[in-house]
């Protein structure tokens, strides 16, 4: 019963914290852990994401565009692209909140309503 609980208050607010969603369920006299919450929405299949924004501000049609006639003018660059690493800069924060909105979804829900910023 109080697994069901669980799922209905993470969906109901997909962007609760599993250490608000503890303090939630303490409030109806459950004591739970937030690593208990994490994994047993896990094991329903609700995982925390990233709230989903559409394309980054920088991905537009006429960037793109540019990036392409600039790596069309630059492809004879064959050398000094040896020298060269490009990465998707992942940001890893041990420590503090990284200000990021997480939003917990079941898979094929990236697009639903509740899971985007618009």
């Amino acid at each position: 019963m109080r697994e069901r609980h669980l799922l209905h208050m993470a969906v109901k607010d997909r962007t609760a914290t599993s250490r608000l969603l503890a303090t939630r369920s303490t409030a109806t006299g459950v004591l739970m852990p937030a690593s208990s919450i994490r994994r047993r929405l896990l094991q329903r299949g609700l995982r925390a994401r990233c709230l989903y924004t559409g394309l980054p501000s920088w991905q537009t049609i006429d960037d793109c565009v540019w990036f392409r006639q600039w790596a069309h003018e630059h492809r004879a660059w064959q050398v000094d692209w040896h020298q060269v690493v490009i990465s998707d800069e992942s940001r890893f924060n041990l420590w503090d909140h990284d200000g990021r909105i997480r939003v917990r979804r079941f898979t094929g829900e990236r697009c639903l309503l509740e899971c985007v910023i618009e």
